[in-house]
């Protein structure tokens, strides 16, 4: 069995499990500018993207954000090689609905000899790990031979959550700083089944995988801003995870000799990112807002005493260093309408280009994601609802692991073909302000007294 189908974050799942992989904040005002938050920062969801923004709250607030997810992952055109032979194999499609909820907060403002210092209590479900598939495949010859039956299903439950407390602080008129702390926790269950059936020869293969992730580490931002514009600067820090998992294997093809690995704790190192924002106010009513944000995937690695698991990627499970670090772009645009109710209505338009960080290793190319977005809300009192719809795609030129064969035996060629990805997204945010002088009245009678 190759290394890789023995540890819990492979090819197998980062490929055909996950069509996603980013560390990115949450929030539909956000995410209908196209993810381009880092400068801007001005509401509860500000510490997903850059804390320091939260100073700019004036009001005790709670929040919530859902997501619904409806993902179309194709694959045409594929052919195996096979003893010199080239099998063709049919098209197949994997399409999946769900909805999550994202982001939960409550926010408190106080003022600190005359500045703001804001606190914060949130958690986020960063990576929403749920995900099923199932597909039913021919593999034929052009010469007539028996064709062969395969089937395969993939299903992974779990989520990995963070959660924050957080502060920030009004330095002067011009600068607001930020920290959180974040407790990173997980835990996922993967199952994968696989068979090929060609005449009375059926093969099959099943896996199941246990995993749990335990680590913590600051998110610290800065933010510089005037009347017209602003500049934002976030660092993620890097940190060392507590990493545990388990699997089995169960299968009859002949030569296998691995059958599991024991549940045991390991670690993992997660890699640090540094993101940049920039916002302009050209009019009162106008946003133009843009970002980059760098993450050094290259330095997520298994740190273990297992000799031959230490030291590796995380995603590609080499020591070569194949899988790249990425740099992902936002850029949005927002116009505010005020209704006669005396309500504000925003329009909201943005693009992103999101590269993810495996690269496939027979084919060579990156899956980078295209993203298009559109938003609006209604803000009409202390009540604010955002939401934003996005949708993006990915095509390129991609191996699988189809055959039962591919799976078991390491010096097998995989699959190759084209694959399509399609994603749609919504967003849904609710934002609720409190008084202030009331919260504040009970805080000095819950902490101070009469």
């Amino acid at each position: 069995m190759p290394l890789w189908a023995q540890t819990p974050i492979g090819v197998l799942i980062a490929e055909q499990s996950r069509a996603t992989f980013n560390v990115q904040g949450a929030g539909a005002r956000a995410m209908g500018l196209g993810g381009a938050f880092i400068a801007v920062a001005d509401d509860a969801t500000a510490v997903s993207f850059n804390p320091a923004g939260l100073a700019q709250l004036l009001k005790p607030e709670v929040s919530f954000v859902g997501r619904g997810v409806s993902k179309r992952l194709s694959f045409q055109d594929f052919e195996t090689t096979s003893k010199g032979r080239q099998l063709a194999v049919s098209d197949s499609l994997i399409s999946q609905t769900r909805f999550d909820p994202l982001f939960l907060s409550g926010t408190i403002p106080l003022r600190i000899k005359g500045h703001s210092l804001v606190l914060q209590l949130s958690l986020q479900r960063q990576f929403a790990l749920a995900e099923s598939s199932e597909r039913n495949l021919t593999e034929s010859d052009a010469t007539g031979g028996t064709p062969a039956l395969l089937r395969q299903r993939v299903n992974q439950s779990g989520q990995i959550d963070v959660y924050s407390l957080s502060m920030a602080y009004e330095a002067s008129e011009r600068i607001l700083l930020g920290a959180s702390y974040n407790q990173w926790r997980g835990r996922w269950e993967l199952s994968s089944n696989g068979s090929k059936q060609q005449g009375t020869t059926n093969t099959f293969v099943n896996y199941q995988q246990v995993n749990a992730l335990d680590g913590g580490n600051f998110n610290l931002g800065l933010i510089w801003r005037w009347p017209t514009w602003s500049l934002g600067v976030v660092r993620r820090t890097p940190f060392h995870a507590d990493y545990a998992f388990g699997s089995s294997l169960t299968t009859n093809a002949t030569g296998v000799t691995f059958k599991g690995t024991a549940y045991a704790p390991y670690g993992l190192h997660w890699p640090s990112s540094t993101g940049f924002g920039y916002a302009w106010r050209p009019a009162e009513r106008w946003l133009l807002t843009a970002d980059m944000q760098h993450t050094i995937w290259s330095d997520a690695r298994y740190m273990t005493p297992v000799a031959s698991l230490n030291n590796l990627s995380f995603f590609d499970l080499d020591r070569a260093n194949r899988t790249p670090n990425v740099t992902s772009f936002h850029m949005g645009a927002e116009h505010l309408r005020l209704t006669k109710g005396g309500s504000v209505v925003p329009l909201r338009f943005g693009l992103s280009r999101e590269p993810q960080p495996v690269v496939d290793r027979i084919t060579g190319q990156q899956r980078v994601l295209f993203n298009v977005a559109m938003g609006t809300g209604i803000k009409r009192g202390n009540t604010t609802l955002d939401v934003a719809y996005r949708y993006g795609w990915s095509r390129r030129n991609a191996s699988q692991f189809l055959d039962v064969d591919q799976l078991v035996r390491p010096s097998t060629v995989r699959s190759q073909g084209t694959e399509r990805l399609d994603l749609h997204r919504l967003d849904v945010s609710f934002i609720y302000q409190f008084e202030r002088q009331p919260v504040e009245r009970w805080l000095r009678h819950l902490f101070v007294g009469d």
